[in-house]
């Protein structure tokens, strides 16, 4: 459901104010990133499928439609420009992050550090999974997309949605233990 806030911004961004395109953005920038991300595993990546979903919003101003959730929609729109450039660059995740945290400031360094290696065994451990997997986690964690909206995007049924997380689940608890108690 469009928040009340989210439902003002975006009528003024159909309306073309740029200010209310600076604050979607804000609002939802680091949790997309995050998200890109986790699905491509590589920061540059990330960043210009972030950068990609906003250009179109933009350019789109106007013309858009949005019902429901702002963020699912915003969501939607990166995981297919993932899709986009993972199927162009022909490469799955599998090189280490590093940075990870520069966006994602703590209390104090060692707190950074320890988040920052944390989430990179994480983009690592997701890079092993198999993509609709991959998806399926992130979309449902990050993105807070119910099971059956997955199901209606991927265009199967909600029990092949249950299946692929609950696989991508148990491979991750395999994963990070592995990678926390081996270090890998």
């Amino acid at each position: 459901m469009l928040t009340s806030e989210d439902r003002q911004w975006f009528r003024q961004l159909n309306q073309g104010n740029r200010e209310a395109w600076q604050r979607i953005y804000e609002k939802y920038r680091v949790r997309l990133f995050t998200m890109a991300l986790a699905l491509t595993g590589r920061p540059e990546l990330a960043e210009d499928c972030l950068q990609d979903v906003f250009v179109r919003l933009a350019e789109r101003a106007g013309y858009l439609q949005v019902r429901s959730n702002l963020f699912a929609y915003l969501t939607m729109a990166l995981l297919n420009r993932a899709r986009d450039v993972l199927r162009r660059s022909a490469r799955q995740v599998s090189e280490p992050v590093e940075q990870i945290g520069k966006s994602y400031p703590g209390p104090n360094p060692l707190d950074r550090m320890i988040r920052d290696e944390q989430f990179a065994a994480l983009v690592r451990a997701l890079g092993q999974l198999p993509l609709e997997q991959r998806e399926v986690f992130i979309l449902h964690n990050q993105g807070g997309l119910s099971f059956r909206a997955i199901a209606d995007q991927q265009g199967v049924s909600l029990r092949t949605v249950h299946s692929r997380y609950r696989y991508a689940i148990e491979k991750l608890r395999k994963l990070l233990h592995v990678e926390v108690f081996h270090g890998r």
